[in-house]
């Protein structure tokens, strides 16, 4: 019975989250990079907003962007998630946050991902690794 205890901690201090602005969050497992997401809230109350490994991420006042990609490992630790099944698609994958309107588009390809951007006015210098 002591070993669980133990185990939650361990993994709680591989787990760093890194405000993103409005409410939003990157949750990054350090151990297990494909044991990410991207959520919405405040103090521990969170919504996932996005589920797996995210490769990068930039932000400015307006906009979150990030690129994800679908692994293996990651849909082992998701699948059982509605969420996830919705965001099932191609193995890289591109989403953008408005955050002062909360809109979410996404999962985007790359090609969708460069029209989405314009059509936003989002600057040139919040970028991401393609």
């Amino acid at each position: 019975m002591v070993a669980l205890p133990m185990l939650l901690l361990l993994s709680c201090e591989t787990m760093t989250k890194y405000n993103l602005g409005n409410g939003y969050f990157l949750i990054a497992d350090k151990e297990t990079p494909a044991n990410s997401k991207v959520a919405h809230g405040k103090e521990d109350n969170f919504e996932d907003v996005i589920l797996g490994e995210i490769l990068d991420y930039d932000i400015d006042n307006d906009f979150i962007l990030i690129h994800r990609k679908v692994t293996d490992q990651a849909r082992s630790i998701f699948e059982e998630s509605n969420l996830w099944k919705k965001q099932l698609g191609e193995p890289d994958q591109y989403w953008i946050i408005e955050k002062k309107y909360d809109g979410i588009h996404g999962p985007m390809n790359l090609k969708e991902y460069e029209i989405k951007r314009k059509e936003l006015g989002i600057s040139p210098g919040v970028k991401i690794r393609k």
